[in-house]
Order: structure tokens, then sequence, then C-alpha cells
């Protein structure tokens, strides 16, 4: 019974969330019609780009999950892989409090017999990854050789704790084969995954203000991408712009440039949920999977 109603209370915080989200953009918006400007810089070159960008990231999913599943020495073929992620990438934002794992995790013990418990494993050793690019990424941009220090230990520390919690719940049976040639993919596609994303960012703020550069960039992405391990919300909204406005002393990117570029990057993204679910429709991937 409490875990219903503390999934309600998450539901309901979910959508306060967005509402107030979505207030504060109008509001500021209404009350800063300049920063809207640099919007008539949106060129169907960079919507395009943005967008194949966007399906790259798509692919180095499935290749994240091939290689998880590897550690378990399961198989699943790519029509099959990528059907799985277009799915449930649709679902992790339209669906309620990001549940797109949960569709990936029931659908490989379903269809794979994965069990949760090493599907959680192997989630943690791919999130580990992102914490510890992530935190690399706000060192580097920021040039600041004590914090990047400090960010790789203390990012080093999170991940241990979590595999040593983990490790304590699963039997040796059920434990992954930490093959080093996997893992080392895994870490790979995964910085090859920021990397991409790094890009998105970079074309989003130089529509809004071209003297933005790279290192900003690398600091701007890592803390977005901190900012889903907090999130409720889909696509973590509300959370990544609160999360880029707190840091503004670590990628010195203004306020304005901030909203506009995330203005941009949601409503591009919401663009090609649209081609994902026309895909996912013809395909009758709900069908297929369920």
């Amino acid at each position: 019974m409490k875990e219903i109603i503390n999934k309600h209370q998450k539901k309901l915080l979910a959508i306060l969330i967005l509402i107030l989200t979505g207030g504060g953009f109008l509001f500021y918006f209404l009350n800063h019609k300049n920063a809207l400007e640099p919007l008539n810089n949106l060129s169907l070159f960079n919507i395009s780009a943005i967008l194949i960008l966007y399906g790259a990231i798509l692919l180095a999913l499935t290749y994240v999950l091939k290689c998880s599943l590897e550690l378990f020495e399961k198989k699943i073929v790519f029509p099959e892989n990528l059907q799985l992620n277009i799915w449930s990438n649709i679902v992790n934002f339209f669906g309620p409090l990001q549940s797109g794992p949960g569709v990936r995790a029931i659908y490989l013990k379903k269809k794979h017999s994965l069990d949760i418990k090493k599907f959680l494993y192997i989630s943690l050793i791919y999130y580990g990854f992102i914490a510890l690019i992530s935190c690399l990424f706000i060192a580097l941009g920021s040039f600041n050789i004590f914090l990047t220090i400090l960010t790789m230990i203390l990012a080093a520390g999170v991940i241990y704790s979590g595999f040593k919690i983990l490790s304590s719940k699963i039997g040796k049976s059920d434990k992954p084969h930490l093959n080093p040639k996997i893992i080392s993919k895994l870490f790979i596609v995964t910085l090859i995954q920021l990397f991409i994303t790094s890009i998105i960012y970079l074309i989003e703020l130089h529509i809004v203000n071209q003297s933005i550069d790279y290192h900003q960039v690398l600091t701007y992405t890592g803390v977005a991408n901190l900012a889903l391990f907090v999130s409720i919300t889909p696509g973590a909204i509300g959370f990544r712009e609160s999360f880029l406005l707190f840091t503004q002393k670590l990628h010195h990117i203004s306020a304005s440039n901030v909203l506009s570029a995330s203005l941009i990057d949601r409503s591009l993204y919401l663009v090609f949920l649209l081609i994902l679910i026309v895909f996912a429709a013809s395909m009758h991937l709900k069908k297929r999977l369920s």
C-alpha cells in the first residue's frame, strides 16, 4: 500500500514540476522577448543535424544493450534490439516516472529470461560510466585539475558503493562475467553517446550564441547528464534546467542562453519522438513487444 501511495505521490509531484517548469518558461520568455530572437537562426540544416544526431544516440543505446547482455552471455538480434529501444524511449518520455528502463527489464525477463536483478546490475555499470564520464566532462571543461581529481574520486566512490550494495543482494551465480573486452566496449560506446550529446548541445548553444566554446559545452553536458539521476520528470524537464542554472559559475553560460537552447532541444527532441511514434505505429511495435 505504501509503495502505491509513494508512486501516486511521485506522479503528482512530477506533474506539478512539469506545470511549474512550463509556467516558468512562459513567464521568462514573455518578460524577456529578446531571448527568443536567436531562434530565428534555427535553420533546416540545424534541425536535420540534431535529429540525425539523436538517431545516432539511439543506435548507440542499442549497442549499449547488446554489450550489457553479453556480460550474461545472452544475445539479442539488431532489429529486435532497435525496436525495443525505440519503444522504451517513447515510454520513457510519455510514460509515468521515466519508465523506459522498466519496459526493457520486463521485456528481457519475459523474452530472454534475464532476471531483473541482473538487469539492474548491468544497468548500474552503464549508469556508472555515465556518471564518471559526466564528472570528467565537468572537470575538463572547467580547466580545474583539483576538481578533475575530486570528481573522479567521488564518482568512483559512488560507483563502487553501488556495486557493493547490489552485489550483496545478488548470488555469485547471478553475477555477470566481467569480460574486460566487453566492459571496454561498453565504456567506449557510452563515451561516444555522451560525445554525440555534447555536439547536439554545441549546435543548440551556437544557435543562440556563437561565442560559446566547446569547453563550456563539455561542462554544460556533464551537468545536464547528472540531472537525469535525480529526475522524476520525462527527459529531466525542469531538473536539467535547474541544474544548468545553478551551475552557471562552472560553465559560464547565461540564463537566457541556457533557456533558449533548452527550448530548442526540448522542441526538437519531441519532433524526434514523434518520428519514432510514427515508425512504432507502422511496425505495430506495442503489439510485437507486449
